[in-house]
């Protein structure tokens, strides 16, 4: 049966051609722009039904070897490139959801391949042994990729575990006006009719719904469940850009931990770029955390134009920032995760649940 996927699964198999015909990967700026800095590849390890190693050698070919040890084959690199070349091309015209690439599925099982994407318990899509220039180590490293081939990735994903609930304050809301504010469809039209309802009138934080996603929290930092409902609530005002970068902005300008310092934006963005990394490399809203990376090799992108950049977390604050100037906050479905609705609670006071999903930027 013929292998079929979507631009981002197929974009691994891009990378893994790629690659191996490169020999190396380019680390990579915050803005995605290729450094000076690379990494050689000596391995590229691929476990499916069967272990094969992909092995750069001397004459520029790949040794593909297999889990006993037994030299299975020996392609030339420009081939590896060739390969990559036809594939991205085919990505980039193809416009249906899901796909089937004959070609590139003839020389995967020419190679071992078998499936798009190798069966893995973590995060990581790739698992390859670099040579650190700097260090002159070898770890053997996995890497999640992320691909701009395709629909955009979401970083953190949206569920019930992520909605935050807030206390309306600063007045007294009757039952009808509740109704009335609940009868605006549009979640930021919402958003501001309440705000603009009273001139007092606020959200306070109250408490994240979910246990586990709260100890997440707690667990990155005892503040980051309050900056979390201050960066979530700058961004479901009208005028938000939904940038993480603008909204944790919006936040240091108001300062709600009065930092006195005198890096009061950085402060801020420390707590933020924190929740990023460890949401990129391993922490889920429903799972406890353990602050165990994943993909402890950190990220690799695929561009649009097919250059493949690396954040390896040697250089975490290349890894960082790169999250950091490439996220925003995105709205999931309110039906689908019972938030934005106003109600009463048992003592009376008003609240309302606001959610959490961070996605990459376009």
């Amino acid at each position: 049966m013929a292998i079929s996927g979507n631009k981002g699964e197929w974009s691994e198999i891009y990378a893994l051609f790629k690659l191996l015909g490169e020999g190396k990967v380019h680390a990579g700026d915050a803005d995605m722009k290729k450094l000076d800095l690379y990494y050689p590849i000596l391995n590229v390890i691929r476990e499916e039904t069967r272990r094969y190693e992909y092995k750069p050698d001397t004459e520029r070919n790949i040794v593909v070897i297999r889990e006993n040890g037994e030299e299975y084959l020996c392609i030339s690199m420009a081939k590896f490139i060739e390969e990559a070349s036809k594939l991205l091309a085919d990505i980039k015209t193809i416009n249906e959801r899901a796909f089937e690439m004959p070609l590139a599925e003839a020389f995967m099982n020419k190679i071992g391949c078998t499936k798009l994407k190798a069966p893995s318990k973590d995060k990581a899509d790739i698992h390859i042994v670099i040579h650190d220039l700097r260090t002159n180590m070898t770890p053997t490293l996995g890497f999640s990729i992320k691909s701009q081939l395709g629909s955009v990735s979401t970083l953190l994903n949206a569920g019930k575990t992520t909605n935050i609930t807030y206390k309306i304050v600063g007045c007294n809301l009757s039952d009808k006006e509740i109704d009335n504010l609940n009868s605006v469809n549009e979640h930021l039209s919402r958003m501001k009719a309440l705000l603009n309802i009273n001139k007092g009138v606020d959200l306070e934080y109250y408490d994240i719904e979910h246990p586990t996603f709260k100890n997440n929290l707690l667990f990155l930092d005892c503040c980051m469940p309050q900056f979390i409902s201050y960066c979530l609530l700058i961004d479901s005002k009208p005028d938000s850009t939904s940038s993480i970068k603008a909204c944790v902005a919006e936040v240091a300008k108001r300062n709600p931990f009065n930092f006195s310092g005198s890096n009061v934006e950085e402060f801020y963005a420390h707590k933020m770029k924190a929740l990023l990394l460890d949401a990129a490399l391993g922490m889920t809203p429903a799972k406890e955390w353990t602050g165990r990376y994943d993909a402890n090799g950190g990220y690799l992108v695929v561009r649009k134009d097919g250059e493949i950049v690396c954040y390896h977390f040697y250089n975490r604050n290349d890894v960082e920032d790169y999250l950091y100037n490439n996220t925003r906050f995105e709205r999931a479905s309110r039906s689908r995760y019972d938030y934005g609705t106003l109600y009463r609670g048992e003592n009376g006071d008003v609240y309302i649940k606001l959610n959490l999903q961070i996605r990459f930027k376009i």
